[in-house]
């Protein structure tokens, strides 16, 4: 049997050390649950993220008291929706806090556009990393084709998204680049 500490602890960490949301989290979780420990064989995982999937509210929630019921019951689903929620919970009230305090002041307005000022240059970073492999001149075409497509389904010519997939698979069906996607 699988110790309540132990299932805390991996909640714990799952829950409010990983950045990148509920996706992360239940890869994280897989990592260590299925492949690392053998907590759980794969079909357990899979029912435990269908479930969460279908079930009102957070998803990476559902996830853990799903997974963590199969493992302990109700003792384990309560101590992972708690060991994955309350300490991350509890930092965004002490942040929100800080923010009110300090941001009346003018060293606290100027941290705060420092903050943000870093966080909208990591967000374009990341895009650049992304993009600038698409900027070849062999995927020019690829590249104008995903453009314009995102730019009719963002303005919604009218278009639904049905009708935009559709087009997609068309393209996608008839596109022969000559290299695997």
């Amino acid at each position: 049997m699988i110790g309540l500490r132990a299932l805390a602890a991996l909640y714990l960490r799952a829950g409010n050390l990983t950045f990148g949301g509920g996706d992360v989290i239940t890869a994280t979780l897989q990592r260590e649950m299925v492949h690392g420990r053998g907590w759980l064989t794969l079909d357990q995982y899979g029912l435990a993220q269908s479930l969460a999937k279908i079930t009102p509210g957070t998803g990476s929630l559902a996830f853990c008291a799903a997974t963590a019921w199969m493992l302990r019951r109700w003792a384990g689903a309560v101590i992972a929706v708690l060991a994955g929620s309350v300490p991350c919970a509890a930092f965004a009230v002490v942040l929100t806090w800080a923010y009110t305090s300090v941001s009346g002041s003018g060293f606290g307005r100027f941290v705060i556009a420092a903050v943000l000022a870093s966080a909208v240059g990591m967000m374009w970073a990341a895009a650049w990393l992304l993009v600038r492999p698409q900027l070849a001149p062999k995927t020019w075409p690829r590249t104008v084709v995903l453009f314009v497509g995102a730019f009719i389904a963002l303005f919604q010519w009218s278009i639904s998204p049905i009708q935009v997939l559709a087009v997609a698979a068309l393209v996608g069906a008839l596109w022969s680049s000559g290299e695997a996607a």
